[in-house]
């Protein structure tokens, strides 16, 4: 494979689509809407676009079912379960124009027709912004000072596949306002991913070691947030236990609260 395309592979039934570019390693990613995608350096053999793969089949598949079983969920009606900060909570639809509420056992949002799945998921959207928004500015003040570097901007964007993103040429993070589903050790996480990324583009041993320096447990986070699960924090898991302590997450415990 020597020259930049992309083509179609299909490995055990299995449709991934293959780019070479010009990158030094192999990447592989599952798209939220299924697709799977591989990016592979230039001058890579067939054979070892092949091994690459097929050593990863099951990881594949076990990324491609989470996805199906998650979006198998997604249809949000009166009773439904969600997760708030890490918690479950009880979704109540209701209809009507009223503003949503909610209390530590439900979350109640009201819409003039309860099968608009639209309406529903903008409202769910909207209020989980607001929960993020109510904490970021001391997220951001806590690591920023603990860092020495504070960024120029901060914004929510819903993005698909990161929980964060930044450019560090002109100090810009973004945060996932879905976050707010987590527990609120994740959201600390991102915050401090981001700006230490401000510092250190890379993932290499700089990043690693002010993450490190910062907090010990970001792999174990990490990996949790890869896997969906937004509870964990609130259990031991390896050994380690993060509670909501001013440490983590400047505001402690669900709040009863009214949006719009």
């Amino acid at each position: 494979m020597h020259n930049e395309s992309t083509k179609t592979l299909v490995l055990d039934g299995i449709e991934i689509a293959v780019t070479v570019k010009s990158i030094k390693h192999l990447r592989l990613v599952v798209h939220p809407d299924g697709r799977v995608r591989a990016s592979v350096p230039l001058h890579t053999s067939q054979a070892q676009v092949d091994a690459f793969l097929r050593a990863r089949l099951e990881w594949i598949r076990s990324q491609k079912e989470r996805l199906e079983a998650r979006q198998s969920k997604m249809i949000l009606e009166d009773g439904s379960v969600i997760q708030l900060w890490g918690d479950d909570i009880r979704l109540r639809i209701i209809t009507g124009r009223n503003r949503t509420r909610q209390t530590t056992a439900e979350l109640v949002i009201a819409v003039t027709d309860p099968t608009d799945q639209r309406s529903i998921d903008a409202k769910l959207t909207n209020f989980y912004r607001r929960e993020v928004q109510a904490v970021l500015p001391d997220l951001i003040s806590k690591w920023g000072d603990a860092l020495g570097r504070h960024p120029s901007r901060v914004s929510l964007r819903a993005m698909r596949t990161r929980w964060g993103s930044c450019t560090p040429t002109t100090g810009a993070i973004r945060i996932n306002p879905a976050l707010a589903a987590f527990h609120p050790g994740c959201l600390s996480y991102v915050v401090l991913h981001e700006l230490v990324h401000l510092t250190e583009p890379g993932h290499g041993p700089k990043f690693q070691s002010l993450m490190d320096k910062h907090l010990p447990t970001w792999r174990t986070v990490r990996a949790k947030l890869r896997q969906g699960d937004g509870s964990f924090l609130s259990h031991p898991v390896g050994g380690d236990k993060l509670e909501p302590s001013p440490e983590n997450f400047p505001v402690g415990g669900l709040r009863n609260r009214s949006n719009d």
